[in-house]
């Protein structure tokens, strides 16, 4: 009987221990978002020894230089890019995908957090035309929210315009403005 109840067993517990493998994860997506990032790496080879016009406003009083630019100058002039990339970890998934009048737009849902709020971007064959990015950050002692437009002629940077405030607790807004024209 001990032969006949193991055999059995047998049956019943060799089966069950293959029907209990390992189920294949569903394959997860990771969102397709712009490689700012890539973006100024490109750019910065592109721009290298090219001449901007840069002028800089802080309520109100501006000034206006001519600058020439190497490829250092114009890391640190794009470096902005890097912090505002939609492929960083905590945006995956982040951004409602939506598109308006040739425009590709991603914009982060309600539930979520963080500064980058919306990036709005144009291409062509593969090359930026125009890229439109809002930030905006709100903490408990301060407010800092900045307006990016760039503009793109033939895949290489044009112009750049940053429009923005910064709002400390107990301290009045401050607006500021950054505008930049390459020759």
């Amino acid at each position: 009987m001990t032969d006949f109840l193991s055999k059995r067993y047998y049956f019943v517990i060799v089966p069950l221990l293959f029907s209990c493998q390992k189920l294949k994860p569903e394959s997860v997506q990771i969102p397709e978002y712009p490689d700012f990032k890539q973006l100024m790496v490109d750019q910065v080879d592109l721009l290298e020894n090219k001449e901007i016009k840069k002028t800089v406003w802080l309520e109100g009083e501006s000034e206006t230089k001519t600058i020439d630019m190497d490829s250092s100058k114009w890391a640190d002039e794009l470096s902005f890019l890097q912090e505002l990339n939609p492929n960083q970890p905590e945006y995956v998934g982040a951004f409602i995908k939506s598109s308006e009048a040739g425009y590709q737009v991603l914009t982060l849902g309600e539930k979520e957090s963080g500064a980058l709020k919306k990036v709005k971007f144009s291409k062509k064959n593969d090359r930026y035309r125009s890229i439109q990015i809002t930030l905006h950050e709100d903490k408990d002692v301060y407010i800092h929210h900045r307006e990016i437009e760039m503009s793109f002629e033939a895949g290489v940077l044009n112009s750049l315009q940053i429009d923005g405030y910064q709002k400390m607790m107990f301290k009045d807004t401050v607006r500021f403005g950054v505008e930049i024209s390459v020759d």
